[in-house]
């Protein structure tokens, strides 16, 4: 697995598209609707969550899924179900809390 994304790197990716792999063979597409910062535990630490919708009439629950951009190995991240989009698409939320970049 490559390096947990930044918050900017997610942020510039808004509104791309992504691979859910739901198994080894089999991956849906998600596409990464916001990235929002969030209270973290010192100043030290970022805290960030990034929302991705998934095909409509898909229903997954929380767990730990590989997110990855198209063609690269990504990123194993606790998912959370977080509602629908306005559009009515599923969305899964990943939170993340680092120590902030150098």
């Amino acid at each position: 697995m490559h390096a947990m994304p930044t918050f900017d790197e997610l942020q510039q990716a808004t509104g791309s598209h992504f691979q859910l792999w739901v198994s080894d063979d089999q991956a849906l597409e998600a596409q990464l609707l916001a990235v929002t910062e969030g209270q973290a535990m010192s100043p030290r630490h970022q805290r960030f969550a990034a929302e991705f919708a998934l095909p409509s009439g898909t229903a997954l629950p929380q767990a730990v899924f590989r997110l990855s951009p198209p063609g690269k190995e990504g990123w194993l991240l606790m998912m959370t179900p977080v509602g629908p989009d306005t559009e009515g698409r599923p969305v899964l939320e990943a939170v993340f809390h680092v120590e902030r970049p150098l």
